[in-house]
């Protein structure tokens, strides 16, 4: 591990020096997460830690291509493992009113999923995110083509194929799957009252395992800001998706998770954003095979404050109720802080 990062740091400081004449742009991005107890029932290790840190690469290839490249050190468990996190080459010059990028990246699905962990709006994922992608993202190596429709408002297609080899966040290599990871997202923007703008697409997802387990993902996802002088006052984001997992011989099992967050702006810096996270297992039986009615939801308020595009510190409140039909309610309750901070030119955010 200490030859690792030692490598990593000699890769960062020989590329620094190179930076200006060959237009790389290199950025490191450092996510530090407290969790505390804030009842008997949490299991939040009262503990504050480096959660991930990551060094990001940007540059032009050529006139036509251009690449990212990025490693990441994740806090799991306690321990730091250190991985490549995306690594791909891709053009937007190539095919007109297209962009194409080839190699290891996150999978261009929804709206969490396309954003590293440290440029999220809240501290933790919600609960539909973490069971149907994973802890931070689902990323994958393939091919993935965006197509801007040539009508007189937005309308961008993407598709999408990965090896599939594993799902989510994995250490090992998995195993080679009846059928690989594909998909698709078709979205629009459109403009909204008071210096609005909005985007909204709907999401396909899918793929078969190596045991013959087919995973299908349907979902849609929504984000509104309203900005004034370059200041977000107001942000509206939501996710909504459904999954069916189909073993090979088995029923399906089908669940449906959602989340939405409203933030406020006090100001420039300071923000509060309320989430609001759902998740349900819409066939759950019991031994009998009765329907049971469960749930699990959450209502996180987040306190916000980002001194520049830079650094932002958060403070977070969980109040999580587990519910089902046959058992008493479970409830828990745990305190969140966040730094993060980003040092170098790092590239410019998506809508």
């Amino acid at each position: 591990m200490r030859l690792y990062w030692l490598t990593i740091l000699g890769f960062w400081s020989a590329a620094a020096w190179a930076q200006d004449p060959s237009g790389l742009k290199i950025s490191a991005a450092v996510d530090l997460v407290g969790s505390y107890k804030a009842d008997k029932n949490s299991e939040a290790p009262d503990q504050f830690a480096p959660r991930e840190a990551e060094i990001v690469l940007t540059a032009p290839i050529d006139p036509t291509f251009d690449g990212v490249l990025s490693f990441a050190a994740h806090n799991e468990e306690g321990a730091a493992t250190a991985e490549l996190h995306e690594a791909y080459i891709s053009s937007s010059r190539l095919i007109p009113r297209s962009n194409i990028r080839a190699g290891q990246f996150f999978l261009g699905v929804g709206r969490l999923n396309q954003l590293h962990r440290h440029q999220w709006p809240l501290i933790t994922a919600p609960k539909v995110h973490t069971e149907f992608f994973g802890e931070e993202g689902a990323l994958d190596s393939g091919l993935e083509y965006s197509w801007l429709a040539p009508l007189p408002f937005f309308l961008q297609s993407t598709f999408g194929v990965t090896n599939g080899f594993t799902y989510g966040h994995a250490h090992d290599a998995g195993e080679k799957p009846k059928q690989p990871t594909h998909y698709a997202r078709l979205a629009t923007y459109f403009e909204m009252p008071g210096a609005g703008g909005a985007q909204a697409a709907v999401n396909y997802l899918s793929r078969t395992d190596a045991v013959k387990t087919r995973m299908t993902l349907t979902g849609l996802d929504f984000t509104a800001k309203w900005r004034e002088a370059g200041v977000l006052n107001f942000l509206l984001q939501s996710e909504i998706w459904h999954r069916t997992l189909a073993p090979d011989g088995a029923e399906a099992e089908k669940t449906l998770g959602a989340y939405i967050l409203p933030q406020y702006a006090f100001d420039a810096q300071l923000y509060l954003g309320l989430l609001i996270d759902y998740y349900s297992v819409l066939n759950l039986k019991d031994a009998i095979g009765q329907s049971l009615d469960n749930s699990v939801m959450a209502v996180v308020p987040t306190l916000t404050y980002q001194a520049s595009e830079f650094s932002t510190l958060r403070l977070a409140w969980h109040d999580t109720t587990s519910s089902r039909e046959d058992q008493p309610d479970h409830r828990e309750k745990r305190v969140e802080f966040q730094a993060s901070f980003t040092i170098g030119a790092h590239p410019a955010h998506d809508f």
